[in-house]
């Protein structure tokens, strides 16, 4: 039997004047809550033991300088 616990969306964004994709969503963590997340290709990745994506935990709207960057490495998805 499997349970989902999120789900992602794919959504474009410009950085250099290119659109690029990612993904973006929500975790469910049960007792701990829900956290939102955002997926990221790692263009920058040179040897195998390197990961092709990139999670990373999403500021809440209102957090930090901008609430729709959640890195400055942001790369294609």
């Amino acid at each position: 039997m499997s349970k989902t616990v999120g789900a992602l969306w794919v959504r474009e964004y410009e950085k250099d004047g290119k659109k690029r994709k990612m993904m973006s969503g929500e975790l469910d963590l049960g007792a701990l809550g829900t956290i939102k997340i955002a997926v990221f290709k790692n263009d920058k990745k040179e040897k195998d033991n390197q990961p092709d994506y990139r999670i990373v935990l999403s500021e809440p709207n209102g957090s930090g300088n901008n609430s729709n960057s959640s890195t400055e490495e942001e790369d294609d998805f």
